[in-house]
């Protein structure tokens, strides 16, 4: 029964391992969709103070919704990793069968089960604000300042 604990611990350690490393990676996915949406926005900016023509309207939207679906598409693979490694921990706990796995993994199980869409739906609204900021003043005047 010992040994069969330690697998265990050591398997789940194994799984909080590679959860841990590719915190990173997603700290930088997460940091390069936000620097690539202030981009966009900057770059809308840009062209309104130079009077852009259709032409390059038409373009740079296009542009922002690429760099809105590229963002909710890397938004997207994230959340299947938080999901992955819950399901990884309650996999592991279903075939342990009378031997527990640790409180922080049912914890974290709990967290990502009982969260639902929540943390999608505010990643959609985060990243659909960023391609309104960008494209809403390039198509429709904004300035509120009577000339």
């Amino acid at each position: 029964m010992e040994e069969l604990a330690m697998q265990s611990s050591m398997i789940e350690l194994g799984i909080w391992e590679v959860f841990v490393q590719s915190r990173v990676s997603i700290s930088i996915i997460f940091l390069g969709n936000v620097i690539s949406v202030l981009i966009a926005v900057w770059i809308s900016r840009v062209l309104i103070e130079k009077g852009a023509n259709l032409f390059l309207k038409l373009i740079f939207t296009a542009f922002a919704f690429a760099v809105f679906l590229n963002a909710f598409n890397n938004g997207l693979w994230v959340n299947f990793y938080m999901d992955g490694t819950a399901a990884s921990l309650a996999n592991l706990d279903a075939v342990n069968g009378a031997i527990d796995i640790s409180a922080s993994s049912k914890d974290f199980i709990d967290s990502v089960t009982s969260q639902g869409d929540f943390g999608k739906v505010g990643m959609f609204v985060f990243f659909v604000s960023g391609l309104l900021l960008a494209v809403i003043p390039l198509w429709f005047n904004t300035n509120t300042k009577k000339v």
